[in-house]
């Protein structure tokens, strides 16, 4: 794979390319998937409304306010689908509209409007949707969302993997192509292997949930001890961090940059690893700061 994006290093798709001139982020972010997109905007324009309830409701749930985590999943899926509604295209129309590209796109999709949905629900009746076990239905429920938050995770890989074998004049330049694969290949390995370390612990508040001091405000981190939530969110990003370096260097037109971007993506690898042992020895980073 590797061996297949250092070549073709010089080629300028119609994509990135217009009298000459390397295309602005701008008609990157305008060539994107559109329903892809869509659906992603319309999850980020929840978030401001669960900003506004957090502040009218009090209610608390594991020592936080009850309306922080639909918050951060608004923000996080639907910058998520944004991401990836960007770099489908880089596949091809024609994957794009086989079976196998439209099967993806929407297990995306309704893995994200599954766990949106879910999460925003048990928020508003003030029940724990993560963790929560009371019934059979619960822990059903909670199984569908590690199940969905796999999915989610893997479907960056299938289109990053179509974004090696575009048809002429439809793909990506080498850079970008190589920060899709390997952000996908981060986001699969330090997001969804963290997230299943996160769902065999009885809780991902290792710190006193009645302590707000121990914790980092609105994300709840512990400050103080190991938290193996830190390194579930370096690793559930590296697919927009990756993608976004390999956007800036074939911008700057950089000198090696496949082997810049395999460089830093074993380094994003290497902080995830050494987050997860910081937390399995109940350390925390903050503590070095």
């Amino acid at each position: 794979m590797i061996d297949r994006l250092a070549t073709q290093h010089g080629d300028m798709p119609r994509h990135f390319e217009q009298n000459g001139v390397l295309m602005s982020s701008v008609r990157f972010i305008r060539g994107c998937d559109r329903p892809v997109f869509a659906v992603g905007v319309s999850i980020l324009a929840l978030a401001p409304l669960s900003l506004v309830l957090a502040f009218l409701d009090p209610r608390i749930v594991d020592g936080a306010n009850l309306w922080h985590k639909p918050l951060k999943f608004q923000l996080s899926v639907g910058f998520y689908l944004i991401t990836l509604a960007m770099i489908i295209p880089g596949a091809g129309h024609s994957f794009r509209r086989s079976l196998l590209g439209r099967s993806t796109i929407i297990v995306a999709l309704s893995a994200a409007l599954f766990e949106i949905i879910w999460i925003t629900f048990r928020a508003a009746i003030a029940q724990r949707s993560h963790y929560a076990t009371d019934t059979w239905f619960d822990t059903s429920m909670y199984g569908l969302m590690g199940i969905a938050a796999v999915l989610l995770s893997l479907t960056p890989l299938v289109f990053a993997i179509a974004c090696l074998f575009p048809k002429s004049g439809d793909g990506f330049p080498a850079a970008l192509r190589a920060g899709i694969l390997l952000g996908s290949l981060i986001t699969l390995l330090g997001g969804a292997t963290v997230g299943g370390m996160l769902g065999d612990v009885p809780m991902h508040y290792p710190t006193d949930p009645d302590d707000a001091q121990s914790r980092i405000p609105f994300v709840g981190w512990s400050l103080e001890r190991g938290d193996l939530r830190i390194a579930h969110f370096l690793g559930l990003h590296g697919l927009q961090g990756l993608t976004a370096a390999g956007l800036l260097l074939v911008r700057r037109r950089i000198q090696f940059a496949v082997i810049s971007l395999i460089v830093g993506a074993v380094g994003w690898l290497v902080a995830v690893a050494w987050l997860v042992a910081l937390a399995r020895d109940d350390a925390s980073p903050f503590a070095f700061f």
